[in-house]
Protein backbone atom coordinates (compact mmCIF):
# COMPACT_ATOMS: atom_id res chain seq x y z
CA UNK A 1 0.00 0.00 0.00
CA UNK A 2 1.40 3.39 -1.02
CA UNK A 3 1.09 6.40 1.34
CA UNK A 4 0.62 9.86 -0.19
CA UNK A 5 3.78 11.99 0.07
CA UNK A 6 2.00 14.97 1.66
CA UNK A 7 0.56 12.83 4.42
CA UNK A 8 3.95 11.22 5.12
CA UNK A 9 5.69 14.59 5.29
CA UNK A 10 3.11 16.04 7.67
CA UNK A 11 3.33 12.93 9.85
CA UNK A 12 7.12 13.28 10.00
CA UNK A 13 6.83 17.00 10.82
CA UNK A 14 4.37 16.28 13.64
CA UNK A 15 6.69 13.60 15.04
CA UNK A 16 9.62 16.03 14.96
CA UNK A 17 7.60 18.65 16.84
CA UNK A 18 6.50 16.13 19.47
CA UNK A 19 10.07 14.92 19.95
CA UNK A 20 11.30 18.50 20.36
CA UNK A 21 8.69 19.46 22.99
CA UNK A 22 10.37 17.77 25.96
CA UNK A 23 13.63 19.55 25.14
CA UNK A 24 11.89 22.92 25.02
CA UNK A 25 9.88 22.28 28.17
CA UNK A 26 12.96 21.29 30.19
CA UNK A 27 14.87 24.41 31.14
CA UNK A 28 18.22 23.64 32.68
CA UNK A 29 18.14 24.22 36.41
CA UNK A 30 20.74 26.86 37.27
CA UNK A 31 23.65 25.62 39.35
CA UNK A 32 24.81 28.06 42.04
CA UNK A 33 28.52 27.61 42.64
CA UNK A 34 30.45 27.39 45.86
CA UNK A 35 34.19 26.96 45.95
CA UNK A 36 33.73 23.42 47.25
CA UNK A 37 31.28 22.39 44.50
CA UNK A 38 32.86 24.10 41.48
CA UNK A 39 33.62 21.66 38.63
CA UNK A 40 37.30 21.30 37.72
CA UNK A 41 36.82 23.15 34.42
CA UNK A 42 35.45 26.23 36.19
CA UNK A 43 38.06 26.40 38.97
CA UNK A 44 40.74 28.40 37.04
CA UNK A 45 38.24 31.14 36.12
CA UNK A 46 36.88 31.12 39.65
CA UNK A 47 40.39 31.52 41.11
CA UNK A 48 41.10 34.51 38.81
CA UNK A 49 37.82 36.13 39.84
CA UNK A 50 38.51 35.51 43.53
CA UNK A 51 41.92 37.20 43.23
CA UNK A 52 40.61 40.19 41.28
CA UNK A 53 37.68 40.84 43.61
CA UNK A 54 39.24 39.79 46.93
CA UNK A 55 38.85 43.11 48.77
CA UNK A 56 35.22 43.94 47.88
CA UNK A 57 34.14 40.32 48.41
CA UNK A 58 35.87 40.28 51.81
CA UNK A 59 33.99 43.46 52.83
CA UNK A 60 30.67 42.09 51.55
CA UNK A 61 31.12 38.86 53.50
CA UNK A 62 32.26 40.74 56.62
CA UNK A 63 29.03 42.80 56.62
CA UNK A 64 26.70 39.98 55.49
CA UNK A 65 25.71 38.86 59.02
CA UNK A 66 24.35 42.33 59.87
CA UNK A 67 22.48 42.50 56.55
CA UNK A 68 21.05 39.01 57.17
CA UNK A 69 19.76 40.19 60.57
CA UNK A 70 17.98 43.12 58.88
CA UNK A 71 16.34 40.73 56.42
CA UNK A 72 15.29 38.26 59.11
CA UNK A 73 13.84 41.08 61.23
CA UNK A 74 11.55 41.94 58.31
CA UNK A 75 11.92 44.49 55.56
CA UNK A 76 9.51 47.35 54.95
CA UNK A 77 7.12 46.92 52.01
CA UNK A 78 8.89 47.67 48.73
CA UNK A 79 12.40 46.88 49.99
CA UNK A 80 14.27 43.97 48.41
CA UNK A 81 17.23 41.98 49.63
CA UNK A 82 19.42 40.84 46.73
CA UNK A 83 22.43 38.57 46.79
CA UNK A 84 25.09 38.07 44.15
CA UNK A 85 26.10 34.48 43.48
CA UNK A 86 28.02 32.68 40.77
CA UNK A 87 26.13 30.45 38.37
CA UNK A 88 27.65 27.97 35.92
CA UNK A 89 27.47 29.38 32.38
CA UNK A 90 29.40 26.68 30.48
CA UNK A 91 31.67 23.76 31.33
CA UNK A 92 34.58 26.15 31.84
CA UNK A 93 32.97 29.44 32.84
CA UNK A 94 30.55 31.06 35.24
CA UNK A 95 28.75 34.35 35.56
CA UNK A 96 27.75 36.47 38.47
CA UNK A 97 23.99 36.53 38.95
CA UNK A 98 21.52 38.32 41.20
CA UNK A 99 18.95 36.54 43.33
CA UNK A 100 16.08 38.05 45.30
CA UNK A 101 15.99 36.45 48.74
CA UNK A 102 12.66 34.88 49.71
CA UNK A 103 13.77 33.08 52.87
CA UNK A 104 16.81 32.31 54.94
CA UNK A 105 16.78 29.21 57.12
CA UNK A 106 20.00 28.69 59.06
CA UNK A 107 22.73 28.79 56.44
CA UNK A 108 20.45 27.95 53.51
CA UNK A 109 19.00 30.64 51.25
CA UNK A 110 15.80 30.31 49.22
CA UNK A 111 15.69 32.86 46.42
CA UNK A 112 14.60 33.71 42.91
CA UNK A 113 17.38 33.79 40.33
CA UNK A 114 16.70 36.94 38.34
CA UNK A 115 16.95 36.72 34.55
CA UNK A 116 20.08 38.11 32.93
CA UNK A 117 19.32 39.81 29.64
CA UNK A 118 22.92 39.32 28.45
CA UNK A 119 22.85 35.55 29.03
CA UNK A 120 19.49 34.58 27.53
CA UNK A 121 20.84 31.25 26.28
CA UNK A 122 21.95 30.11 29.75
CA UNK A 123 19.29 31.71 31.93
CA UNK A 124 15.54 31.23 31.80
CA UNK A 125 13.60 34.41 30.91
CA UNK A 126 11.54 34.16 34.10
CA UNK A 127 12.89 34.19 37.66
CA UNK A 128 13.81 30.69 38.76
CA UNK A 129 13.59 29.34 42.31
CA UNK A 130 16.98 28.30 43.68
CA UNK A 131 18.22 27.09 47.04
CA UNK A 132 21.89 27.36 47.95
CA UNK A 133 24.22 27.52 50.95
CA UNK A 134 25.19 30.90 52.38
CA UNK A 135 28.80 30.13 51.40
CA UNK A 136 27.84 30.77 47.75
CA UNK A 137 27.20 34.48 48.43
CA UNK A 138 29.65 36.90 46.80
CA UNK A 139 27.90 40.22 47.53
CA UNK A 140 24.66 41.61 48.95
CA UNK A 141 22.47 44.63 48.26
CA UNK A 142 19.59 45.95 50.30
CA UNK A 143 17.54 47.91 47.78
CA UNK A 144 15.19 50.33 49.48
CA UNK A 145 11.83 51.30 47.94
CA UNK A 146 13.20 54.88 47.73
CA UNK A 147 15.96 53.68 45.37
CA UNK A 148 18.72 53.98 47.98
CA UNK A 149 20.92 50.93 48.31
CA UNK A 150 23.13 49.47 51.01
CA UNK A 151 25.95 47.04 50.38
CA UNK A 152 26.72 46.24 46.74
CA UNK A 153 30.46 46.24 47.43
CA UNK A 154 31.43 44.10 44.43
CA UNK A 155 28.95 45.86 42.13
CA UNK A 156 30.28 49.33 42.97
CA UNK A 157 33.86 48.11 42.64
CA UNK A 158 33.28 46.63 39.16
CA UNK A 159 31.33 49.73 38.04
CA UNK A 160 34.20 51.98 39.14
CA UNK A 161 36.77 49.72 37.44
CA UNK A 162 34.82 49.92 34.16
CA UNK A 163 34.65 53.72 34.41
CA UNK A 164 38.39 53.96 35.01
CA UNK A 165 39.10 51.63 32.07
CA UNK A 166 36.97 53.87 29.84
CA UNK A 167 38.81 57.04 30.79
CA UNK A 168 41.08 58.55 28.19
CA UNK A 169 44.61 59.43 29.18
CA UNK A 170 45.83 62.81 27.99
Amino acid sequence: MKTPTGFTLSLLAAAAVLLALPAVAQVATPVVLTIATAPAGVRPALARDETALADPVREALRTLPQAKKKFLAGLPIGDQFLLSVRVIATDTSFRQASVRVLGWHGNTVQALLLPDKAAVATTPAEPTAVTFPETAVVDWTLLRASGREEGNYVGRYTDTARQVEGMRLR
